[in-house]
């Protein structure tokens, strides 16, 4: 990897980083020579970040045909809270039915709850290891996606209610020694207290 591509990568990761923690508000324009100024390069490979960002679904158009941030309303944030129940029912569906009183991720996955961001780290490395029980890359990165997407809100909902931890430990406990089906459950309404409560998720 030459010096350039190195670079590039580190200010896709520190952009990113900043974008999905909150850094820079919902709808907010993202001005190539302000940022280029901001991290001291020159235009071109913040211009590729950018733009990788937008394929990547995390940034959407903007004025004057540039990026912004993505600005959440409740119609959008109720679709991506349902997009991603569905990804994963769709994952762990077919494991239930062959092992229905088995558990569905035995080893769990690590759980650190001492920050509101290591939640959040928590909660994405959950949904993940759960895609993963089915075998698809597909349903793997898009469900990995999705929780990229929804990594400021989560701060949010962390901000907003007090067991946010609970849920995943409950989620934990019951993926290394509950059912699967107990777990589909769970998880259903984890999803479905978000999505009644999108209006308020989405209150600055």
């Amino acid at each position: 990897m030459s010096p350039g591509t190195r670079h590039a990568e580190q200010v896709y990761r520190d952009l990113k980083h900043a974008l999905l923690s909150g850094g820079y508000a919902g709808y907010s324009d993202l001005s190539v020579p302000d940022l280029a100024t901001e991290f001291g390069l020159s235009s071109s490979p913040i211009r590729d970040t950018l733009h990788r960002m937008f394929g990547e679904r995390l940034l959407e158009v903007g004025h004057h045909h540039g990026f912004r941030v993505i600005g959440w309303t409740p119609e959008k944030l109720r679709g991506c809270y349902t997009w991603h129940g569905q990804l994963i029912r769709l994952a762990l569906k077919p494991g239930v039915r062959a092992n229905a009183q088995l558990p569905i991720a035995p080893d769990g996955w690590f759980t650190d709850y001492t920050t509101p961001e290591a939640i959040v780290a928590t909660t994405e490395r959950m949904f993940v290891t759960l895609a993963s029980v089915s075998g698809s890359e597909e349903i793997v990165a898009a469900i990995a996606n999705a929780g990229e997407r929804l990594r400021a809100v989560r701060l949010r909902e962390i901000e907003r209610w007090q067991d946010c931890a609970d849920e995943l430990n409950s989620a934990n406990i019951l993926a290394v020694s509950g059912t699967g089906k107990a777990l589909l459950q769970m998880l259903w309404n984890y999803h479905r207290r978000r999505i009644r409560a999108v209006s308020m998720l989405c209150e600055p």
